[in-house]
């Protein structure tokens, strides 16, 4: 359960002879106001519900957290051992009384921008209308294309509605609303978004992909966060001047027409196509796009090209197509793609294929390999990408399943990684570099 600190109530207590705020529930951090401090308190195994250690988020054993209005440990300190230095009081507060108790000021809140998860009837807000004039009934400004190659946050803006409602008024409010999520919210990161969808299950919209809505006076946006790296999130933008959404009179969603046209496709009584395609430099203007080949050959070009940037597809009947294998970013994967939609899930042809290019996926050179609960797997040909992930999952591995496998014999790597590991716990990586050699091939990181 979540805690909503300016509203639930927390259990006073004292925590290295300071007042704090105590509570079982998480807090999530991008709520906490400025100059206000939240901590996680941590068990052992031998006494999981005695408080042992704090930490700026634990890992494992989390009995409950701390809010606290001073700093009780430095920010270069992964964990503070609290021994005796804890006493829960029965007295029950909210951060109002809590504030004048101790004559402090009430801290406001952060955010100017609340995201809410999405209800199921919400679904329809998340994607694009196959029909203009739904598109038109709903005030669809426009929705952003969102992913964070390299570490970075990329972004492709496409219009609705002949671009009409595409204010300057709405340029700032859009632009506002951005930077808030990139600095206290899903936008920060690819792992902040995975925590944020893995925190709020009763807003996924469909498999590995959570819905959150925030309002203004005039506009509504609709956030649709993948958990999975491979895929791409979107934001869609609604004028809520022109049409505002009745969504407890009438759910948003596909039209009968389309959900039609998606049954037809994916009748396993019909008889099918498949047309293997090949693209290289994707998304650039070198981009080459070769088509009607079988699926060998389609492998045999798609492992010969040394572009960064390519994908290996099919298009099954000529009116449904997914990419199944992608190199993009220093990494290189197995798309989960078809098994969300009805063209391709439950198509033995399309199983088949994805078992044979696991296979050459696995066969492919690689520095590392990172895996999830959730299924996911990434090959990462830049060694700078796989440890830049490491560094990103490891302190979430709790929640996601997170698990690394160190594939090249680099040692500075296979050393960077076992340092990543070893930090996590408050310990330093005995090994030196030399330790590691250059022989033989040592996996490191979580097995």
């Amino acid at each position: 359960m979540r805690c909503d600190i300016y509203k639930d109530q927390f259990q006073s207590a004292e925590l290295f002879g300071k007042p704090v705020l105590y509570t079982r529930k998480q807090i999530q951090r991008e709520t906490v106001p400025d100059g206000w401090h939240c901590y996680d308190l941590s068990g052992t195994d031998r006494n999981p519900d005695r408080p042992s250690t704090l930490e700026d988020k634990s890992v494992w054993d989390r009995i409950g957290t701390v809010l606290s209005p001073a700093p009780l440990k430095r920010e270069t300190t992964l964990a503070r051992q609290i021994r005796n230095s804890f006493s829960l009081h029965e007295e029950l507060l909210d951060l109002a009384v809590f504030c004048a108790k101790h004559q402090l000021d009430y801290p406001a809140d952060p955010r100017k921008f609340i995201l809410r998860p999405a209800s199921h009837r919400e679904a329809g807000l998340f994607y694009s209308q196959m029909e203009p004039e739904h598109d038109a009934k709903e005030a669809t400004i426009g929705h952003l294309r969102i992913d964070f190659g390299g570490g970075g946050f990329h972004h492709s803006w496409w219009p609705h509605n002949d671009d009409r409602f595409n204010t300057p008024v709405f340029k700032a409010a859009l632009q506002e609303f951005v930077d808030e999520l990139r600095v206290r919210g899903p936008l920060q990161s690819n792992a902040a978004m995975r925590r944020w969808c893995c925190g709020y299950p009763e807003g996924e919209i469909q498999r590995d992909h959570t819905g959150f809505v925030a309002e203004t006076a005039d506009y509504r946006f609709c956030l649709r966060c993948s958990a999975r790296g491979d895929d791409y999130s979107y934001l869609y933008c609604y004028d809520l001047k022109q049409q505002r959404l009745t969504m407890e009179e009438k759910p948003s969603g596909l039209t009968e027409a389309g959900r039609q046209r998606l049954r037809e496709a994916a009748d396993p009584a019909s008889p099918h196509s498949y047309d293997w395609y090949v693209t290289e430099a994707f998304g650039t203007p070198e981009e080459q796009f070769a088509s009607g080949l079988s699926l060998e050959e389609a492998i045999q070009r798609y492992t010969a090209s040394e572009n960064s940037s390519k994908r290996l597809g099919v298009t099954k009947d000529g009116i449904a197509a997914v990419d199944l294998t992608i190199h993009w970013d220093g990494r290189e994967w197995l798309s989960e793609d078809r098994l969300r939609m009805e063209e391709f899930r439950d198509d033995p042809v399309m199983a088949d294929a994805a078992a044979r290019l696991r296979q050459v996926l696995d066969e492919s050179p690689a520095a590392g390999r990172v895996t999830f609960a959730s299924g996911e797997r990434w090959n990462y040909t830049d060694p700078g990408k796989y440890l830049q992930a490491v560094r990103e999952e490891l302190p979430l591995q709790a929640a996601t399943g997170f698990r690394c496998e160190t594939l090249t014999d680099d040692p500075e790597v296979r050393k960077a990684v076992d340092d990543m590991l070893c930090d996590l716990y408050g310990e330093e990586n005995p090994r030196t570099l030399e330790d590691y050699g250059n022989t033989g091939m040592t996996m490191g990181g979580i097995t």
